[in-house]
């Protein structure tokens, strides 16, 4: 058939395509049912990387929470050295300045009295019987007298003790009316009736007078004005009563001692060493006739033998009308006697150490020395 020399040639093809397929390792299918195997080339694994590739980031085991309008992220752990928040904290409150004028409030205070109790105050004591005419002026003076309800009857400064209650003399006391008087204290300055009032039930604080260094005067006016709550004006009055000292001292530096001098009491009796006159007679430079400790009798044979430069009485006519001290040469001049007898101006003194005591001493200084405390006066 004519056909036939087709068929030969093209099943010579086909047998040689079928052979070529065989040597590919290819079946002879148009599609593969499923993919390949994977070999070791179609993908590399994580530790075949070269040296110098850049290495994967390892994958995170938690991916960030993006934030949303309604939930804000939540951190796992606050860093330590984070500020803490401060917007949401209140202000710390301002303290108040206390004015100078005010009175601070006062503390406990504990006060060592003269037979070495120790005396505590948690408040100041309202209702006081005071037994001392010189505390008595110093809690005048800070602005505290009002808290004093008895007295003794010697105490007559300032004008207002007068309607104060009097509950016996300075050395009879009234133990009953000081009861009845219902004191948180009694303040006394000799201890004879200590352990009376102290039986009574009342607080007791014995302070000894002072006998001498009348500078001490100031550190008492404090003590006042600390049981008191009084401390401000206490300070001012006191810091005064010391400049005024040193203000004397100050002028008396460049003034040589010269003259003597003798106080004249009622029978002879006359302040020597340890005496708060004397105190004063040593701040001006003054020699004392009186060479002996404390109060005494003196012979009126040493006062004519010393012959002083400077009386102290309380009238010129206690000099000049006295038997004794009329044969004084001051005595014999009665042109000049006042240039030596002084006499102190009423209101001062120094027989209670308080505040007062600063003027006495003030005006026997300017009277001493008139050219030295700017005072027109005399000389001896």
């Amino acid at each position: 058939m004519p056909q036939a020399r087709y068929l030969i040639p093209l099943v010579a093809i086909l047998v040689a395509m079928a052979a070529a397929l065989l040597a590919c390792g290819s079946e002879p299918t148009a599609a593969p049912a499923s993919p390949p195997a994977p070999t070791a080339t179609t993908a590399p694994q994580p530790t075949a990387v070269p040296a110098t590739a850049t290495p994967v980031p390892a994958t995170p085991t938690a991916m960030p929470v993006e934030p949303t309008a309604t939930s804000a992220p939540t951190p796992t752990a606050a860093p330590t050295a984070a500020p803490q928040p401060t917007a949401t904290l209140p202000p710390t409150p301002t303290p108040t300045p206390v004015p100078p004028t005010a009175t601070p409030e006062p503390g406990p205070v504990t006060v060592m009295s003269s037979d070495g109790k120790q005396v505590a105050f948690e408040t100041p004591p309202e209702r006081m019987v005071v037994y001392d005419g010189a505390a008595v002026e110093m809690l005048f003076t800070i602005g505290q007298g009002h808290r004093i309800v008895g007295t003794h009857s010697y105490v007559t400064y300032p004008p207002e003790t007068e309607s104060i209650t009097k509950v016996g003399d300075a050395f009879n006391m009234d133990i009953e009316a000081i009861v009845a008087l219902e004191p948180d204290l009694v303040y006394v300055f000799y201890d004879r009736f200590n352990a009376d009032l102290e039986r009574a039930g009342l607080k007791v604080l014995y302070i000894k007078s002072l006998s001498h260094g009348f500078t001490e005067v100031a550190d008492q006016i404090r003590m006042w004005g600390a049981i008191t709550g009084a401390t401000e004006e206490a300070s001012k009055v006191a810091d005064d009563f010391d400049a005024r000292v040193r203000a004397i001292e100050e002028k008396m530096e460049e003034v040589e001692p010269t003259w003597t001098v003798y106080s004249h009491g009622f029978d002879w009796w006359t302040p020597g060493r340890n005496t708060l006159v004397n105190d004063v007679f040593e701040l001006l430079k003054l020699g004392n006739v009186a060479d002996f400790e404390g109060y005494q009798q003196i012979s009126p044979e040493i006062i004519v033998a010393d012959e002083p430069d400077i009386i102290m009485a309380d009238s010129v006519e206690s000099i000049t009308e006295n038997p004794v001290l009329s044969t004084l040469h001051m005595v014999e001049d009665p042109e000049h006697i006042e240039h030596h007898i002084f006499v102190m101006s009423e209101g001062n003194s120094f027989s209670v150490a308080g505040p007062r005591f600063m003027d006495a001493v003030e005006e026997f200084a300017a009277w001493v020395y008139p050219d030295v405390f700017g005072e027109e006066g005399h000389s001896h």
